[in-house]
C-alpha cells in the first residue's frame, strides 16, 4: 500500500511539472524549480493561499463596502414658537388637563420629535419677588416647569417685557427653575456677559448659535448693564450689531430671537426692518421676531429670513392664528459640499396653528390652511409659501414691499 500511495504522488508530481514547463513561468507565478521540489500537499496548498485572485461574483466585495459606507447624516430640525405665558388660565388648565389639554397631539409630536426647541418665554418662575407697576404682569409656579419639558423645550428666550414683573428675586428664580430643569435660557442673566452668551449646539462638525435681546420693557433698568440681574437691550443698533459679529465669529450659523414691535400690529416698523439688516449685516443668519402677539410678516435680506412676529402660541384661551417655525439644515449636503455658509442649506417652514380653550394644535383642514398663507403673503415683502408644506421662499421681486399677489 505504501509503494502504490509513493508511486502515484511521483506520477502526480511528473505531470505537474510538464504542465507548468508547458505554461511557461509567467510574472506573479512560482519558479518552475521550486515546484519540481514541492511535496503535492504543499503545491495545493500553495494554491489555495492564492485563492483571493480568483476571480468572485462581487457579493464579498459588496458586503465590505457596505460596512465601510458612511452612514447618512440626518437633517437637524430647530422648532421656533411665540410668546408662552403660563399666567392664571394657561396653568389652571396645566393642572387640571395636562400637556395634552394644552397642546394637540400632532403639534406636540412636531414640538417634541424636533432636535432642538426654542419659545419666547413671557414670565417668570417664581412664587416671590415684588410686583412692578405696570398694566400686565406674569408669574407661575416654579413646580409647573414641567410643561416646557413636557412640551419638548430646550431653550428659552428670556429677553422681553415681562421676564421682569416680579422685580430681580422673581428673575433669578426663573434662572434656577430652568436650571434645574435643563432647559437653556438667553437674553437675560445676573451678569452683562450672562446675558449676551450665546447658545449654541455642536452636531455634525458644525455649531450652531443663538443669541436674544428685546427693545421692549418699561425701563432703563430693565436692561442688564444698569441693573443685575437684567436683559440684553436692543435699543442701541451698533452696541447690538457688535455682539452679533461677535458672536457670528463663534459658530457657523446664527439665529437672533429680538422682542421688538407694536401689540396687535400686522406689519414692522421701520427701524425694525432697519434694525434686522443691521444684524444680518453683522453676521446674523436669521433674524426671528415676537412681542406684538399676533402674527407679522416675512422679509428676506441678503437671502436671509426675517420673521418679524410669530404671534402668541401659548397664551389666551383662543388665537385664531398663530403658528410655528422648523428650520431644517441639510448637514449632508453642506459637509459633502464643504461648505463655510449653512445658509443654502436651511429650509425655513411656517405651519399654521391656532387655539380653542387654551389647547393650541395644528391646524390641518386644507382650506384653513389656504387662508392662512394668503394671509401671510399679504402682510409679508417679496416671500412666496408653499401651500403643500409651508415652505418660505424669497421671492425676489425687488426692492421689497407688501404685496398680496399669491
Amino acid at each position: 500500500m505504501g509503494f502504490g500511495k509513493s508511486k502515484n504522488r511521483r506520477g502526480l508530481l511528473y505531470l505537474l511539472t510538464i504542465i507548468v514547463l508547458l505554461s511557461g513561468c509567467g510574472a506573479g507565478k512560482p519558479h518552475t524549480a521550486d515546484i519540481m521540489t514541492l511535496d503535492v500537499e504543499e503545491y495545493v496548498s500553495l494554491q489555495s493561499d492564492n485563492t483571493e485572485d480568483i476571480p468572485t461574483d462581487g457579493s464579498e466585495d459588496a458586503a465590505e463596502e457596505a460596512e465601510q459606507s458612511p452612514e447618512p447624516i440626518q437633517p437637524y430640525t430647530i422648532v421656533y414658537t411665540g410668546d408662552v405665558c403660563l399666567h392664571s388660565g394657561v396653568e389652571h388648565t396645566y393642572l387640571t388637563s395636562g400637556v395634552d389639554g394644552m397642546i394637540g397631539e400632532k403639534l406636540l409630536g412636531d414640538l417634541t420629535g424636533a432636535d432642538y426647541t426654542v419659545i419666547n418665554h413671557e414670565f417668570c418662575f417664581s412664587t416671590g419677588g415684588t410686583k412692578q407697576d405696570k398694566t400686565y404682569t406674569f408669574r407661575a409656579d416654579p413646580q409647573n416647569v414641567t410643561l416646557l419639558n413636557e412640551m419638548g423645550v430646550d431653550l428659552a428666550s428670556l429677553a422681553n417685557n415681562h421676564a421682569l414683573d416680579y422685580g430681580t428675586e422673581a428673575l433669578s428664580d426663573t434662572f434656577l427653575a430652568l436650571d434645574g430643569a435643563g432647559i437653556a435660557y438667553m437674553g437675560a442673566g445676573e451678569t452683562v456677559e450672562r446675558a449676551a452668551e450665546l447658545i449654541t449646539v455642536e452636531t455634525n462638525g458644525y455649531t450652531l448659535g443663538f443669541l436674544a435681546a428685546s427693545r421692549v420693557y418699561p425701563s432703563a433698568q430693565w436692561s442688564v448693564t444698569n441693573r443685575q440681574p437684567g436683559m440684553l437691550s436692543a435699543y442701541d443698533p451698533d452696541y447690538l450689531a457688535k455682539i452679533v459679529e461677535e458672536k457670528a465669529a463663534q459658530c457657523d450659523y446664527l439665529m437672533v430671537y429680538l422682542h421688538w414691535g407694536v401689540e396687535k400690529a400686522e406689519r414692522p416698523e421701520q427701524y425694525e426692518r432697519s434694525l434686522a439688516q443691521v444684524l444680518i449685516d453683522g453676521g446674523a443668519d436669521a433674524v426671528i421676531g415676537s412681542h406684538p402677539h399676533v402674527l407679522q410678516g416675512v422679509e428676506f435680506y441678503k437671502g436671509k429670513p426675517i420673521f418679524y412676529s410669530l404671534g402668541n402660541f401659548v397664551f389666551n384661551a383662543s388665537i385664531g392664528r398663530t403658528a410655528f417655525l422648523r428650520a431644517t439644515v441639510d448637514f449632508e449636503a453642506a459637509a459633502a459640499e464643504s461648505a463655510e455658509d449653512l445658509s443654502d442649506y436651511v429650509v425655513w417652514q411656517m405651519i399654521p396653528c391656532s387655539t380653542v380653550g387654551y389647547c393650541t394644535e395644528e391646524i390641518t383642514d386644507p382650506d384653513t390652511r389656504l387662508s392662512f398663507y394668503e394671509y401671510m403673503q399679504s402682510i409679508s415683502y417679496d416671500v412666496s409659501y408653499d401651500t403643500a408644506t409651508g415652505t418660505v421662499m424669497d421671492a425676489g421681486w425687488g426692492e421689497g414691499h407688501a404685496t398680496g399677489v399669491y
